[in-house]
């Protein structure tokens, strides 16, 4: 009974405390009060509200889990190193505890973004869908017309749908039965750097100082063209979501949850950040070419500028997880399996 007590009194405060954290930040209080609504009837949804329900939900499913559960949670080795560090000022951080911290520090960071993308998209993919289904007449005189106006948005908003729901689901469950627990998580300041600079609100500053030329949905001159490019990135994006649905239990940042050899990781292994960088490079093709076509070779260099450094970003991203991941023995023998980072047989 003392375990369980420990271990679900610490995760619960933890969860609670950060929840009235968020509220008293304004960053994350603005991004966790947007409504999101479908265009078909009045329901609408704020994104605090399922917060709170998620926060609910933990309250009561974690009391049968820690009941099971006899290993100290992370939370309870937090709060046990804390005391102590009170008690004993040279009291040294142990490796769990290291990981215990840095893991509630990755999920407190990720887990408030993800929930309030993956309603963002619920709610963009019910609508595309209902959308989509009332336009199909638009078929009968134009594809093209159709692609533009809904197919390509449909599909995009399912693929990232895919990419969200496994990121945001994992992010808040770890659960060691389903072999997601997390084994190590990433501490250098480079790697931290690599990947917070994506994501708010460091993205806002990232794109202020290196600038953001990709648009969601490039225009081609060219009819076919158009389709065929739009065509491909969606190809690239569900390679990427795909990628999110082959780690399943494992998908999160800066941790190690267990090695994963599905495809696409049985033929590359950073086949995410591959493909989502070929897409934002025909995302920016439009740009590139206008600059060309119209002169605006100062402004040509500026967009190539961005686009590599965005590149060369998520390049250092596969780099830095690599080095921590070759910390796990599972990964070097990956990494001997599967030769090539990127692009089968080339590199």
């Amino acid at each position: 009974m003392i375990n369980f007590l420990k271990n679900y009194l610490s995760t619960i405060s933890f969860i609670i405390i950060a929840y009235f954290l968020f509220l008293d930040n304004s960053f994350y209080y603005n991004f966790l009060i947007k409504d999101f609504s479908f265009t078909f009837n009045f329901f609408s949804l704020n994104t605090l509200i399922v917060y709170q329900t998620i926060i609910i939900s933990y309250i009561i499913f974690l009391i049968p889990f820690y009941i099971r559960y006899k290993e100290k949670s992370k939370a309870r080795m937090i709060v046990e190193y804390i005391l102590n560090k009170v008690m004993n000022f040279k009291y040294k951080l142990h490796k769990e505890e290291k990981i215990s911290i840095l893991a509630w520090t990755v999920k407190l960071f990720f887990a408030p973004l993800m929930i309030v993308w993956f309603v963002w998209q619920v709610f963009t993919m019910t609508n595309n869908i209902y959308l989509s289904y009332n336009d199909l007449s638009i078929l009968d005189y134009s594809f093209l017309v159709f692609f533009n106006k809904h197919f390509f948005w449909l599909a995009l908003s399912i693929i990232l749908f895919i990419d969200l729901i496994f990121f945001t689901i994992w992010y808040l469950i770890e659960i060691p039965v389903l072999k997601n627990k997390i084994k190590s998580v990433e501490s250098t300041f480079l790697w931290w750097f690599v990947v917070l600079v994506c994501y708010p609100p460091f993205n806002t500053y990232t794109t202020s100082i290196i600038w953001w030329y990709s648009s969601d949905f490039p225009k081609f001159g060219n009819g076919n063209m158009h389709i065929i490019l739009n065509l491909a990135i969606l190809v690239f994006m569900w390679i990427y979501a795909w990628a999110s649905f082959s780690l399943w239990l494992k998908a999160s940042n800066l941790t190690n949850r267990w090695i994963v050899k599905k495809w696409p990781y049985k033929y590359v292994r950073h086949p995410a950040y591959f493909s989502k960088n070929l897409a934002w490079w025909i995302w920016g093709m439009p740009l590139l070419i206008g600059n060309i076509q119209s002169g605006q070779y100062r402004h040509f260099f500026i967009v190539l500028f961005s686009l590599s450094v965005w590149t060369f970003i998520y390049y250092m991203r596969a780099m830095t997880e690599e080095k921590h991941l070759s910390l796990d023995d599972d990964y070097v023998k990956y990494k001997k399996e599967v030769k090539y980072k990127f692009v089968p047989r080339v590199f």
